[in-house]
């Protein structure tokens, strides 16, 4: 791997198992990490991004390698205390790879950030993305994948967590552009105290992607009467031969949850933890076998 001074750090068992390069795109610093033809990861890359209170401007690339298959961990930490955050990412999965990629989002509840992550996902390839965001005072958030080719299949989660005066706003789109893509898109938040939530997501079949199946999910629970929460699914669909839905649904906690709980002598702190404990559940058993990544995630909810 090539020596220059990174604005994160990586963690491997074994660096000569990908490349990664500093470039320039429009005068603008670009990072890539390549993971070459036929090469199958079992240890997970950790990509750590290193504490600093300066602004950050960044954009990295993911390209795996025709027939590769890797897991990446890419972690924002509570050390990341820069004002403002100007995050891109684009990822490109080649034919027959595999990418599992996770976002911990845990910087500093001062900061400002926009990000936005695209994926091209070929022929029976696979792209699956995991975004937990408990972090940013304010988050812009876009996220685009695209099924480029036949076959291919892409999948996102998107689990946040917005407190205090937070302000989290997330678009998802999924992109079906060849025949017989299929994924689904999965949003799911907790909002709580004066907080803003907002999720847009949208299943888009274009006219050449007939065959495909797409489908969009939206769950919040709802903690405080003082919150903002937003939910707002669409499908636009532009050939027949598909399958496709979307849903949206908003959870209060009301005085019957609170008085369950209270009969079995739960203050309502607690309550409220075990609700959230409840509803994050199953999207924490998708990373458990990550066991830093998992551990991380468990203590902030």
């Amino acid at each position: 791997m090539n020596q220059f001074k990174l604005p994160f750090s990586i963690e491997h068992p074994s660096k000569k198992d990908f490349v990664l390069a500093k470039c320039y795109e429009e005068k603008r610093e670009c990072y890539k990490l390549t993971i070459p033809a036929q090469k199958q990861l079992e240890e997970a890359i950790y990509i750590k991004l290193k504490p600093t209170a300066n602004d950050l401007d960044l954009k990295l690339v993911i390209e795996l390698g025709e027939g590769s298959s890797a897991t990446i961990i890419e972690d924002w930490s509570n050390e990341v205390k820069s004002p403002t955050i100007h995050f891109e990412q684009h990822i490109k999965c080649q034919a027959n790879s595999n990418l599992k990629y996770i976002v911990l989002n845990c910087s500093s509840q001062k900061t400002e950030m926009t990000e936005k992550r695209t994926s091209d996902v070929a022929s029976d390839a696979k792209c699956h993305i995991y975004t937990y965001h408990f972090g940013s005072k304010k988050l812009d958030s876009q996220l685009t994948q695209t099924a480029s080719g036949r076959n291919a299949e892409i999948n996102t989660d998107i689990i946040a967590k917005s407190a205090t005066d937070q302000d989290l706003s997330f678009n998802c789109e999924h992109e079906y552009a060849e025949k017989q893509g299929a994924g689904e898109v999965g949003m799911k938040g907790i909002a709580q105290d004066k907080a803003m939530l907002s999720f847009d997501g949208m299943v888009n079949i274009k006219q050449t992607g007939g065959g495909s199946a797409g489908y969009l999910k939206q769950e919040t629970l709802n903690l405080s009467p003082n919150t903002t929460v937003r939910a707002v699914p669409g499908l636009k669909i532009d050939t027949n031969d598909v399958k496709a839905g979307h849903s949206a649904a908003v959870r209060n906690l009301n005085d019957e949850d609170l008085y369950y709980f209270g009969a079995r002598g739960i203050k309502k702190e607690m309550a409220k933890k075990l609700l959230i404990t409840g509803f994050l559940g199953k999207e924490l058993k998708k990373i458990k076998e990550h066991k830093t990544a998992y551990e991380t995630i468990r203590k902030l909810i």
